[in-house]
């Protein structure tokens, strides 16, 4: 029979600092496995390894016999999990954040509408289905964190202290939901936790870690074999009935109004007699071994992991992956795609940062007209000999050198959260449990910011050209006197295929200020740290421009406009729209090509970073 989950000699280390070492283990379909340790004693880190949040030095992860570091997301596609805390966004409501959750799973539209009115219902959020997370208590947080890892019915649960947070009611309600879901279903779930009693009759296996190692595990029956079964003992006076077990060799101790004492080889009836004649035995009965004890036994006899745990048998490994209850597998990019894209636009700012530049670029425009008819009335007044009637290629060129520094800013502040903020609120986590590759998960990213950048670009070139069009028009310029004369300035027919490849040009410094902030995102892993280094990333360059005069055109900072220099494609269009002769295009040789070498120097670094990335 192929296990549920297998750990075979599991070690992983923080630095130089082991945390899991040769962790083995195993659970059958139907089993609730308990796994016990105290506060870091690594079994935290033994999930993320079984989720790939984080990456063994050494050892296998198999789940119902699938290699999940070679096969991750056909392995995550039957998992569920809660890890630590669970991470949701907060501005949009419980029912919204289970929902895009189930459609990243591969669950259809409709069906994921149902999977997560159904999961809702399972952990007694459905009064507060449609409220916003970021009004949720702590405890109703917890219960959505339940919810979300309940999703696509998995066939294997893990769960990481499940009951922070809950009041006695939700604990209540989460051990009788465990146990439907494991007796009558058939699911493995594996709980840790350094609350015992909170897993008190609801496990069948055990596994004790101390120090990252296994020092027991195997079924609780055998467990509680090996540690024995002690016996209660009630009465008047406690004292005298201590004394006399102490008389006869054992050693109680005492728990309140009661003692506990092993029996040892003694017969209970002996015993029996012995404590009625010291004083008035009310109650004398055995005691089960609980899991408190057999925590306590395991860590007193705590040994290598090699001499003290049941080594998991060998499963058969399956010829074909098993497939998930609900969703899929396949189309993993385009689901991250998807994803990636609602919780761009779910985001509040995210609409009127891509509209700014459009707005900045429409006053420019008209700041532009207003100053041409201001100067043809002033020659028509006679205070001016000459001024130029306008050009729209001219409009177009200066509104772009307004707009596009603010474009850019605002796509250097969408990059750089994309990792960071989700790591911040503790949603990444949230994506990487399900079936997906890493890299699947940097191609959803990526793809939706640079796509993300293409449309700012092309709202941004429309209103430009746009605008002018309404206002201006595209004619020649000319110069016009006060005696009406009219001296052609700039030829439309010359300036127009300049125009067209400063527009397609501008694309390429807008994708490359992408990448590299989405790299500074996954080096940083904080909002405000992330934004930093991304605009470090952008503008520190810069200051190699003293020391490398000719080699300028390399750096960002030179194919786009801003605010100390000009060097860029929009300066040349605006003295080829004056008709200035000497127009100029500093950088055109390496025009192309240096956006394209940060582009692609930013996208293998992200793919490095994000490979080696430790999901907390």
């Amino acid at each position: 029979m192929i296990d549920a989950l297998e750990l075979r000699g599991l070690h992983f280390g923080y630095g130089s600092r082991a945390a899991v070492q040769d962790v083995s283990l195993h659970l059958s379909a139907g089993d609730c496995y308990g796994f016990l340790g105290h506060n870091g004693a690594g079994k935290t880190t033994v999930m993320r390894l079984c989720l790939g949040l984080l990456r063994p030095a050494r050892g296998d992860v198999r789940v119902f016999g699938v290699d999940a570091q070679r096969h991750r997301r056909e392995a995550n596609g039957l998992v569920g999990a809660l890890i630590e805390r669970p991470g949701f966004h907060l501005h949009v409501s419980a029912r919204h954040n289970l929902v895009a959750l189930a459609r990243l799973q591969g669950i259809a539209r409709k069906l994921a509408k149902v999977e997560a009115g159904r999961v809702i219902e399972a952990v007694g959020l459905a009064a507060a289905a449609d409220r916003r997370v970021g009004t949720f208590s702590m405890g109703m947080r917890q219960r959505l964190g339940i919810a979300q890892a309940l999703l696509g019915k998995p066939r294997l649960l893990l769960l990481d202290e499940p009951t922070n947070g809950l009041d006695p009611e939700g604990i209540s309600d989460l051990r009788a939901l465990l146990r439907r879901l494991s007796r009558d279903d058939g699911v493995a779930v594996m709980l840790s936790s350094h609350q015992l009693a909170e897993l008190e009759g609801l496990c069948t296996r055990v596994g004790v870690l101390r120090d990252g190692r296994m020092i027991a595990e195997g079924d609780l029956d055998a467990l509680r074999r090996q540690v024995g079964a002690r016996h209660v003992v009630t009465g008047q006076p406690l004292d005298a009935l201590a004394q006399r077990l102490q008389a006869l060799g054992l050693a109680p101790d005492r728990d309140g109004e009661r003692l506990l004492v092993d029996l040892q080889q003694r017969a209970p009836g002996d015993v029996t007699r012995e404590l009625t004649a010291a004083g008035a035995l009310h109650s004398f009965a055995p005691e089960q071994a609980t899991l408190e004890r057999i925590y306590l036994n395991a860590s007193r006899l705590a040994a290598p992991a090699h001499e003290r745990a049941n080594p998991p048998p060998a499963t058969t490994i399956p010829t074909t992956i098993p497939a998930p209850t609900l969703g899929r597998t396949g189309a993993s990019r385009w689901r991250s795609f998807v994803f990636e894209t609602g919780t761009l636009l779910r985001r509040r700012s995210t609409i009127p940062l891509l509209l700014l530049p459009c707005g900045v670029a429409w006053l420019s425009v008209h700041g532009y007209q207003r100053r041409v008819e201001d100067g043809l009335a002033l020659v028509e007044a006679g205070e001016r000999f000459s001024a130029d009637a306008g050009s729209g290629y001219l409009a177009v060129a200066q509104a772009l050198q307004a707009a596009t520094p603010v474009l850019a800013l605002a796509l250097l502040w969408f990059a750089s959260q994309t990792f960071a903020a989700d790591v911040a609120g503790d949603t990444l986590r949230n994506t990487y449990i399900r079936s997906l590759r890493r890299q699947d998960v940097l191609f959803g990213k990526l793809a939706v910011l640079l796509a993300t950048a293409g449309i700012g670009w092309l709202l941004l070139c429309a209103t430009g050209v746009v605008v002018s069009l309404a206002t201006v028009g595209f004619g020649d310029l000319e110069e016009v006197s006060r005696y009406g004369d009219r001296d052609l300035l700039a030829a439309a027919d010359e300036v127009r295929p300049v125009m067209l490849v400063a527009l397609a040009q501008l694309a390429l410094p807008l994708a490359a200020v992408v990448a590299v902030a989405t790299a500074a995102s996954a080096v940083a892993r904080r909002p405000a740290l992330a934004l930093a280094l991304a605009a470090l990333f952008v503008l520190g360059p810069e200051l190699l421009r003293t020391w490398l005069p000719e080699h300028g055109g390399w750096l960002l900072t030179s194919q786009l406009p801003v605010a100390w220099r000009d060097d860029s494609v929009l300066a040349y269009l605006g003295a080829t729209a004056r008709g200035a002769a000497d127009a100029l295009w500093l950088h055109a040789d390496v025009a192309a090509w240096a956006p394209l070498a940060w582009l692609g120097a930013a996208t293998a670094a992200l793919v490095l970073l994000v490979q080696r990335m430790r999901i907390s």
